[in-house]
């Protein structure tokens, strides 16, 4: 009889349900159990149905909550802001962003939720075909980022993907990625380049992604290489920078000498001047190489602009070769004040704003 209701109404032996009940509680059981009949026959007229509700009436049984006070979705995200669209239909439009510690428990913004939210909201109002992003450091806060970007994927240098990446690139550590639009990008290959250079590169060796656009009907393959240099404006730094600098140039005059490249990233430092006082920018050979290469963000620096808010220099560019370069659109490079619409932007997103450029379509080969 008691094996029976125990399978109906929950008052299965205590060994097996681990629930001790108080003796009034179990006097209460017995009261209940001797006004039904050996067969199932209720005395008093008291209705089979009514007994788990008068169980529970005399205050029976009840299983602890394990969380008192449960997130209905520990999944959501803080309401969006609008950030202002600088993506067009018409353009082919291109960013790196430094996203500070993204993902990190240890560093950057305490409140990693809404450095996510903000993170997402900048992204899709910006509305860029293609982002270069540095200082991810958690595979996973980078899929939960990309599962609130819908027509966005995206991959990190230590994906399976990328050959060699997680040789270098550990799951805690900064890593360099994109963020594109699968309609217009689609990734053929990737893989880390340079990384017999790697304590130059401090530990972050260059991701090259081979990628193929379609926009306006034609298609066109190019690389895209997304960097992050050595910080600090110490002379060893300096030397760092330089030697990663060197190094890149010989690769991608070399290696890449036909294609249709671009290399946005943090690189750390200007390309008029150094941030290390009394020395020439690193990046000199790019900038003399007017033939081969250009960057257009360079603009930028000559108007003062900032793309990090701690210091008044451009520490972001996006550097392309000529075969990109014939489809800059002039004069639009822009270091994109975010942060103007994001209240506390340095202290819950990051100290870097995107920095963007566009492009013409290119043609298809």
């Amino acid at each position: 009889m008691i094996s029976l209701l125990g399978l109906l109404f929950g008052l299965l032996p205590v060994q097996s349900r681990d629930i001790r009940f108080s003796e009034a509680v179990k006097a209460r059981s017995r009261k209940i159990l001797r006004m039904i009949a050996p067969h199932g026959t209720v005395r008093r007229q008291l209705p089979v149905w009514a007994i788990p509700l008068f169980l529970v009436a005399c205050g029976g049984p009840t299983p602890v909550d394990p969380d008192p006070d449960p997130d209905p979705d520990p999944d959501s995200l803080p309401e969006p802001v609008a950030i202002p669209a600088q993506g067009t239909a018409s353009t082919l439009d291109v960013v790196t962003w430094n996203l500070l510690y993204f993902g990190s428990p240890n560093a950057g913004p305490s409140d990693e939720k809404l450095q996510m939210a903000r993170i997402r909201d900048v992204i899709k109002g910006t509305d860029a075909d293609l982002w270069s992003v540095q200082e991810v450091t958690s595979n996973n806060t980078f899929d939960e980022l990309l599962s609130h970007l819908p027509g966005y994927a995206g991959l990190l240098a230590n994906d399976s993907i990328v050959t060699h990446g997680s040789d270098y690139y550990t799951g805690g550590e900064q890593k360099v990625g994109i963020i594109y639009k699968s309609a217009i990008v689609s990734v053929t290959s990737a893989q880390l380049v340079l990384t017999e250079l790697n304590s130059a590169f401090a530990g972050r060796p260059p991701l090259e992604v081979r990628i193929r656009l379609t926009m306006g009907g034609a298609t066109r393959d190019a690389v895209v290489l997304s960097l992050h240099a050595k910080a600090s404006d110490d002379t060893a730094s300096y030397n760092k920078r330089a030697a990663a600098a060197v190094g890149l140039k010989a690769y991608v005059d070399s290696a890449l000498a036909n294609d249709l490249v671009l290399i946005p990233g943090d690189w750390n430092d200007d390309v008029d001047e150094s941030i290390t006082e009394g020395r020439d920018t690193p990046y000199r050979m790019f900038v003399n190489d007017t033939s081969a290469w250009v960057f257009p963000t360079g603009e930028l620096s000559a108007e003062g602009a900032t793309s990090h808010l701690r210091f008044n220099e451009v520490i972001d560019h996006i550097l392309g070769s000529n075969e990109a370069m014939q489809y800059y659109e002039a004069e639009s490079a822009l270091a994109y004040r975010v942060d103007e619409y994001i209240v506390d932007f340095l202290e819950t997103v990051s100290d870097h704003i995107p920095v963007l450029v566009r492009f013409t379509p290119p043609g298809g080969t």
